[in-house]
């Protein structure tokens, strides 16, 4: 029999330990930092590779700095494993990413339809108030980017103790304490923080949507930026 509370009582313990004994706030900070940059760097290159639209560029490049993100994870296991004892059995190889995976999703976006015609029009009115609408749709992007790397940085040592559990104490606990429940550390990974992922998903495509029809040539957020201090001038 499985008794949760085991595991609970585990996690907040390997959690103070964790505070005490090392940073794990700079450490998430870090791998944030290293993952906001592999965002970047995924948009730049679909930029350069001709995919222009800022509603599915944006989404497809955070999905990507959501597997480095993962891989992080997955390499700060692997240095825990010498800190913190126990078998590292439990941890499985990595899936690694595929970039023909994200090609494929690239190639299989189509160009704008005819649809929409209505929605545009209504959103094109809207705009008529860009002096407030556009300046609020850039601050949400980036309120939005932040708020999910604040996020992950506060969770920190929570989360990294649950990774502990699952990941590398799993096997010499199991042995100490019958009934421990654990789970795979990609699984507890995802779970505790896919559903930021996907608000932050949500709120980039439509973002991106809504500048892009604001500012159809813009391919960037300083595209648009520019493009509204312009039409001030």
């Amino acid at each position: 029999m499985r008794f949760p509370y085991l595991r609970q009582k585990e996690i907040e313990r390997l959690q103070t330990q964790l505070t005490q004994t090392s940073f794990p706030r700079l450490q998430m900070l870090l791998i944030v930092a290293i993952t906001g940059g592999a965002g970047f760097v995924s948009s730049y290159f679909m930029l350069h590779r001709g995919l222009h639209s800022m509603a599915i560029r944006y989404p497809i490049a955070l999905s990507i700095a959501y597997v480095v993100f993962l891989f992080l994870l997955w390499l700060w296991l692997r240095t825990s494993t010498d800190n913190y004892g126990g078998d590292f059995s439990g941890i499985s190889n990595f899936p690694t990413p595929s970039i023909s995976d994200s090609g494929t999703a690239v190639d299989g976006i189509g160009s704008n339809g005819s649809g929409g015609h209505v929605a545009d029009a209504t959103l094109r009115a809207i705009f008529q108030l860009e002096e407030f609408a556009l300046p609020v749709i850039v601050f949400i992007v980036i309120s939005a980017m932040l708020v999910i790397s604040a996020w992950a940085v506060y969770i920190a040592p929570s989360l990294f103790a649950e990774l502990l559990i699952d990941g590398v104490l799993s096997a010499s606990l199991y042995r100490k304490m019958r009934g421990l429940e654990t789970h795979h550390w990609l699984g507890t990974a995802i779970r505790r923080t896919i559903w930021p992922l996907v608000l932050t998903t949500f709120v980039l495509a439509f973002s991106g949507w809504v500048m892009q029809i604001y500012a159809p040539k813009a391919q960037t957020l300083g595209d648009v930026m520019h493009y509204m201090k312009t039409k001030r001038k």
